[in-house]
C-alpha cells in the first residue's frame, strides 16, 4: 500500500475500510469488477452513500461534464454542501492522478487518487479550488484477497488552503477545512465506502 497512496508528511490523516467476504472466489472476482466499474462511475457516487451530500460531476480538462469511466488525468467537480468557493462558481475541483490496476496470482486491485487543483474552466486562475492545498490527496482503493474483498477509503496531508489570492476564497475554506478536520468529512467518505461495499453485496446475493 506504500507505494498507492501518498505519504503522509503533514496535517490530517483519514481513513474509512470496508470489507466483505464471500463464499466463492468466483463470486469475489464478480464483486470486484462490479466495485471498480462503480468506482470509476464518478457521476453516480452519490447514489452509493445512504445520505448523499456531495455531488460529483467528471469533466475533461477544460471543464466540459462528461459521462463515462473516468481516466487518468480528468477533472472532478463537487459541489460541496455549505458555502461554496466564490472564484470558481460555488464548486471545488480535483483531479485524476493517478490510477492503478494490478492482478497477481495472489490479489487483485485498482486504485485511484485524486488531489486538489484549480479550476480548469479559469486556466488563467492559478489558485487552488478546494478547502484543501494542492498536497492533499484522495486514494479510493478495491483490493481483492481469494474470496474477500477490501474497500478502503484514505485521505493524506489534509491542510486547509488559506493561501489563495481571494480573501473570500480563504474565509470559505477555512469554514469548510476546519468542519472537515474536526470529523464533518468522515461521514461522507464512510458513507460512500459503505455504500460501494453494500452495492456488490446486494449484487452476489
Amino acid at each position: 500500500m506504500k507505494n498507492i497512496i501518498p505519504e503522509q508528511k503533514e496535517g490530517r490523516k483519514l481513513d474509512c475500510f470496508e470489507s466483505i467476504d464471500f463464499e466463492s472466489t468466483t463470486m469475489a472476482d464478480l464483486a470486484f469488477d462490479s466495485a471498480c466499474s462503480s468506482l470509476s462511475n464518478v457521476n453516480h457516487w452519490y447514489e452509493l452513500a445512504t445520505i448523499p451530500a456531495t455531488t460529483f460531476q467528471l469533466t475533461n480538462s477544460v471543464g466540459l461534464p462528461i459521462d463515462r469511466p473516468l481516466a487518468l488525468h480528468d477533472y472532478i467537480r463537487l459541489n460541496i454542501p455549505g458555502p461554496g468557493l466564490p472564484s470558481s462558481a460555488g464548486y471545488d475541483w480535483v483531479n485524476v492522478v493517478n490510477i492503478i490496476q494490478d492482478s497477481t496470482a495472489e490479489y487483485k486491485l485498482y486504485a485511484l487518487t485524486l488531489k486538489p487543483c484549480p479550476d480548469p474552466q479559469h486556466p488563467e486562475n492559478k489558485d487552488t479550488a478546494h478547502f484543501f492545498e494542492g498536497i492533499s490527496s484522495s486514494t479510493f482503493l478495491v483490493e481483492q484477497r481469494r474470496n474477500s474483498i477490501l474497500i478502503q477509503y484514505a485521505g493524506r496531508n489534509e491542510i486547509i488552503n488559506v493561501e489563495n489570492h481571494s480573501l473570500g476564497d480563504n474565509i470559505r475554506n477555512l469554514i469548510i477545512g476546519m468542519a472537515a478536520k474536526i470529523g464533518a468529512s468522515y461521514p461522507q467518505w464512510k458513507l460512500l465506502v459503505k455504500g460501494l461495499a453494500n452495492h456488490i453485496r446486494r449484487e452476489q446475493k
